[in-house]
């Protein structure tokens, strides 16, 4: 395997591609922002979202540790709430309670197995 197939694969294997459709215009306006604040157009979304999810971390008053170990949270106070972890579990809670309780006891187990 050569090095532009090795790269084009570890992508492929690492990172998922999406488009993003915005209304004419807008797309230099993203960009400009982006680099008001010295980051690529791609990290400038990512930082948003970043920040979207750190305000969903707060009102559920979740640790640092456990902001580190979760890739996103959905759901709604009414549908409960779906959590990604990063090493790829998922699972579902119907309260904010019920996420920090499961987040700790899972913390524990963790702690046991090493």
């Amino acid at each position: 395997m050569n090095r532009t197939q090795y790269k084009n694969q570890f992508s492929k294997d690492h990172y998922d591609r999406m488009n993003l459709s915005v209304p004419k215009g807008m797309k230099q306006v993203i960009k400009d922002l982006a680099a008001e604040k010295n980051l690529s157009l791609n990290a400038y979304i990512l930082e948003l979202v970043r920040k979207d999810q750190e305000g969903m971390f707060d009102t559920m008053q979740l640790s640092e540790f456990n902001r580190n170990r979760i890739l996103t949270i959905k759901g709604n106070t009414h549908d409960g709430y779906d959590v990604f972890l990063k090493d790829g579990r998922t699972f579902h809670c119907r309260t904010k309670l019920q996420i920090r309780q499961y987040l700790a006891q899972d913390s524990q187990s963790l702690a046991q197995d090493t």
